[in-house]
């Protein structure tokens, strides 16, 4: 009779969970949201006119500037009733890395930030105008989350 190696089945057992950690890993790290995720996100939703979606991806500090209910009513009046908005699309054109950022004169000091150049393209009643915003996503509770800068 011949004697088994009994490592062998212990080694492939080895083999096959690294390699399912490895792929696990890859997995949730590819699926982790990305600041530019988040900004295509947030204007998709106020694209969409639903402002309340968009209000929730604010950071607190934002949240701060104004209730969820007083933003819903106030951006989607600037939009449709002053500047007569049908439609609208927006791009994504710059990302930049930014050590330290503050909201405001005075605010928190933000660091690790990302720095998002959005160009949003208008059709209203007075014609077609583009705005250029900066937006900012930081780390907040495990998750990104948006900023405006405020000139106070």
């Amino acid at each position: 009779m011949r004697k088994r190696n009994s490592k062998i089945p212990f080694v492939l057992v080895g083999i096959f969970i690294l390699i399912g950690l490895i792929f696990t890993t890859l997995f949730l790290r590819g699926n982790a949201e990305t600041p530019m995720m988040l900004v295509e996100r947030f204007y998709s939703f106020e694209q969409q006119g639903d402002f309340g979606s968009s209000w929730d991806l604010f950071h607190e500090e934002m949240k701060g500037k104004f209730s969820k209910n007083a933003y819903v009513t106030e951006r989607s009046h600037i939009y449709m009733s002053h500047f007569g908005v049908t439609t609208y699309s927006f791009e994504i054109v710059a990302e930049e890395n930014v050590k330290e950022w503050s909201m405001s004169k005075g605010g928190p000091t933000f660091t690790d930030v990302t720095k998002v150049t959005v160009e949003l393209l208008f059709h209203s009643k007075f014609g077609v105008f583009m705005i250029t915003q900066d937006v900012f996503v930081v780390e907040e509770g495990g998750k990104l989350k948006l900023l405006w800068e405020f000139k106070e």
